[in-house]
C-alpha cells in the first residue's frame, strides 16, 4: 500500500494530519510517520483504508499501491 498517497488524497479532500489521526484513532505523529514511510499495524491500516474508501467513494481496489517497479519497493 502506498500510505503516502493515501494520506495525500485525504489531505486534498480537506483532512489534516490531526483529523486523519482522530478518525483512525492514532496520534498525529503516527500519521506523519506513515506518510514518511512507516507501515501501520494491520488494524490501523484497515481503519485508514475504511476512511479513504468513505471519503473517496471508491472501493479497496482503487487504493494506491506500490508496485515492484516503484523506487521504494
Amino acid at each position: 500500500m502506498n500510505w503516502f498517497l493515501v494520506i495525500v488524497e485525504l489531505c486534498r479532500r480537506g483532512f489534516t494530519h490531526s483529523s486523519i489521526a482522530t478518525s483512525v484513532g492514532t496520534p498525529k505523529s503516527t500519521v506523519q510517520g506513515w506518510k514518511q514511510g512507516a507501515e501501520p499495524k494491520h488494524c490501523d491500516g484497515e481503519r485508514m483504508i475504511a476512511l479513504w474508501c468513505q471519503v473517496t467513494g471508491l472501493d479497496r481496489s482503487g487504493l494506491p499501491k506500490i508496485s515492484r517497479y516503484d523506487w521504494r519497493a
